[in-house]
């Protein structure tokens, strides 16, 4: 094993928006520790989510491929073990993988997503796993013993809760939904989680020890809005001085079944302010809550050889085109997303300009660990320079970047939908899969059944109106994306291939030669 394997550090923020950073151009002074970090690693200015919620964004992460491929998109799917995890390919490069997950859908459903890793500690769900002292007391054995009989219940009626549209509709109800976010730690403990983090990070023995994967996922920034108050105080004062703002915001945190749907009304002046206030509170929270990981990360031996990431896993709609929540579109506040790489032996900051994927970051980090190829059973091997964030490759609207992003509708919201408003899911075109391709300023936003809209993201980044007379473009943005569908469709394994995509189809064999992806 190579001396020189760097140490990497992954960072997750999970349902974080872009526009509520410093370092991307806001201005109410919510991220200076994650601004300062920006300003000594690359800043990716484009790089957009491969989907639009967590499972699929992560599973895509963890394993390199487009949700098309990988197929993990619901809450009951599982990362089939044909996709080998960054966790497991580091460890047979000879990696410490350990894990410290605040969000459920990562750190407690049984999805693959934790495969490949020494340990997972999870501060998420029912029963957090936090690590816990190496001792051998009576006590300490006891209460093993009874955690894993509690594991042991509760594992299946999690499962049952992630598959079943109807258990999942009656943990909505206000007062359960009051219960398990205050008591269920259902944003899991990030002060816990990140303290820990650098308690485990500091015990590590500077010599002659693994090289380190370490993944850190936080989930400060998810609804329920409920920051300390001194940071409700500085960011969100409409909750201090209007009493119908404070009242919102008490009863819209119970409302769970409103953070999944699109609104029938917009919000009204003051609760799309109460909501986007005490949004931003939770970023400053987290970000204060961070300094002192950062500050340890900064330090000369650790900027040496460490890689760092630092990304959202997806945004959030805050009424938005009358979305809210991240279930259900691929609009800009969604897919368009942070993201800081800070290099080995990194000291300047830079920025990157182009429109890059966040899937790429399994190339990047394999890359950057000595890992050249990927091998999968039935398809060809992976090279992991060619997609690896530090290649120089540009693209244009002459020469469309492979970035595509993908939004399949959650089921169990569906599945509610078509019970409670099926008008609305009608008019929103909910059980509709969208997706989007870039190649800057355009980007193409396809929705089956229902046709494409073409943006300019500089003329009109928040996608408020679609062009019109640019059918070269939407044609060449069309081929890419089909083109892209039908490689992710080869790489599938054999039993969960569908028609989305067939490298059969003559056309698509003439749209990949024209592209270049094939002789």
């Amino acid at each position: 094993m190579p001396a020189s394997l760097p140490d990497i550090f992954f960072v997750v923020l999970d349902t974080h928006r872009l526009d509520r950073l410093g370092c991307y151009g806001y201005g109410r002074g919510t991220s200076p520790n994650l601004d300062d970090f920006a300003r000594r690693a690359t800043l990716y200015e484009n790089a957009i989510a491969p989907a639009q919620w967590t499972i699929p964004s992560h599973a895509s992460m963890f394993s390199g491929e487009l949700p098309a491929a990988h197929q993990t998109i619901q809450a009951s799917d599982a990362l089939r073990p044909v996709f080998p995890t960054l966790a497991e390919l580091l460890g047979r490069r000879g990696y410490q993988s350990v894990g410290f997950c605040n969000n459920p859908l990562v750190g407690v459903l049984d999805n693959g997503l934790k495969r490949g890793f020494d340990r997972f500690h999870n501060y998420g769900g029912p029963l957090p796993n936090p690590p816990s002292s190496n001792g051998h007391s009576l006590f300490t054995s006891l209460y093993r013993g009874y955690r894993s009989l509690l594991e042991r219940v509760a594992h299946p009626i999690q499962q049952t809760i992630a598959a079943s549209a109807d258990v999942f509709q009656s943990i909505l109800h206000p007062r359960l939904v009051a219960l398990w976010t205050r008591y269920a730690n259902f944003k899991g403990n990030t002060a816990a989680s990140i303290a820990d983090v650098a308690r485990y990070w500091r015990s590590l023995p500077r010599h002659q020890r693994p090289p380190q994967f370490v993944f850190l996922n936080l989930m400060e920034t998810h609804l329920p809005y409920m920051p300390p108050a001194e940071f409700q105080r500085r960011y969100a004062p409409i909750v201090k001085d209007e009493p119908a703002a404070r009242e919102f915001m008490r009863i819209y945190n119970t409302q769970a079944l409103r953070w999944l749907l699109p609104l029938a009304e917009p919000y009204s002046e003051v609760e799309a302010q109460t909501l986007s206030q005490m949004y931003d509170a939770e970023v400053a929270y987290q970000d204060h809550l961070l300094a002192p990981l950062l500050a340890w990360l900064d330090a000369p031996e650790q900027r040496e050889n460490t890689l760092v990431v630092i990304v959202a896993d997806h945004g959030e709609m805050l009424g938005e085109h009358r979305y809210m929540g991240h279930g259900l579109s691929v609009f800009e506040e969604l897919v368009h997303v942070p993201l800081m790489v800070r290099y080995p032996g990194q000291v300047e900051g830079e920025r990157r300009k182009e429109a890059v994927s966040t899937r790429q970051l399994f190339h990047t980090l394999l890359e950057g660990a000595g890992i050249t190829q990927v091998a999968r059973e039935e398809t060809s091997p992976v090279e992991t320079a060619p997609l690896s964030l530090r290649s120089r490759i540009t693209f244009d609207a002459q020469h469309p970047a492979p970035v595509v992003s993908e939004a399949y509708p959650p089921a169990n919201v569906i599945q509610i939908l078509r019970r409670r408003d099926p008008a609305l899911l009608r008019a929103f075109q909910c059980e509709a899969v969208q997706r989007a391709v870039y190649a800057l300023p355009y980007k193409l936003t396809h929705i089956e059944g229902v046709g494409e809209r073409l943006y300019d993201l500089v003329d009109d980044p928040h996608e408020d109106v679609p062009l019109a007379n640019h059918e070269d473009v939407v044609q060449k943005l069309k081929a890419v994306l089909q083109s892209h569908l039908a490689m992710a469709a080869a790489r599938r394994p054999t039993q969960a291939r569908s028609a989305t995509g067939n490298l059969h189809d003559p056309q698509v064999m003439d749209r990949l030669r024209g592209l270049g992806y094939m002789e």
